[in-house]
C-alpha cells in the first residue's frame, strides 16, 4: 500500500464510485490498524510501523471520501478512537475500532500513558461487536461476554 502501488489506487478507484445519496455510511475494514496502542515498534512489520505506513498513505484516502468508520484486527483487544485524523480527534475523521477480542489474551502490550485518540480500551475480556445503521443514524456497540452488558457506544448521526 506505498504511494503509487495498484493497492492504493484500487482504493482510490474504488471509494470514488460510492454514491452517498444511496450509501449513506461509509465502512472500511482492513486487518493491521492504522491506529493502535501497542508498545509493538519492532521494525519493520511491528504494529506502530506499519500504523504509520497506513496514515501516511490511506488515510488521507479515508479523509477524502469521508470514511465513517474503519474496522481492524490484528492486535487481541477492543479499541475505539474519537473522529480522527492525523492523529488528533477532528469533526469529519474516522472513527478506528479495533476488534480484536477473540484472543484478548495475546495482546497486554499497551502504551503506559493512553493516547489522546483513544477514547475506549478493554484488553481483559473477550466480547462481541454489533451496529446498527438507517439513513441517519449509525449505533455501535460492544458487548463483553462475561456479563453480556454494552461496555462501550458510539452514536453517529448525519
Amino acid at each position: 500500500f506505498d504511494n503509487g502501488s495498484a493497492q492504493l489506487k484500487y482504493l482510490d478507484d474504488h471509494l470514488s464510485t460510492v454514491d452517498r445519496s444511496k450509501t449513506p455510511w461509509l465502512i472500511f475494514a482492513g486487518h493491521r490498524p492504522m491506529y493502535i496502542d501497542s508498545l509493538n515498534w519492532v521494525e519493520p512489520d511491528g504494529d506502530q510501523p506499519v500504523a504509520i505506513l497506513l496514515r501516511s498513505t490511506v488515510e488521507p484516502l479515508l479523509k477524502k471520501f469521508q470514511v465513517d468508520i474503519a474496522f481492524w484486527g490484528h492486535h487481541h483487544s477492543y479499541q475505539r478512537s474519537c473522529p480522527v485524523f492525523d492523529r488528533a480527534c477532528t469533526e469529519g475523521g474516522t472513527v478506528h475500532i479495533v476488534v480484536g477480542m477473540g484472543g484478548q489474551s495475546l495482546s497486554q502490550n499497551l502504551e503506559p500513558i493512553k493516547p489522546k485518540w483513544l477514547e475506549f480500551f478493554d484488553i481483559q475480556h473477550w466480547g462481541i461487536s454489533r451496529f446498527t445503521a438507517n439513513a441517519t443514524t449509525l449505533v455501535f456497540e460492544y458487548v463483553r461476554n462475561d456479563d453480556g452488558q454494552v461496555h462501550d457506544t458510539i452514536v453517529l448521526t448525519k
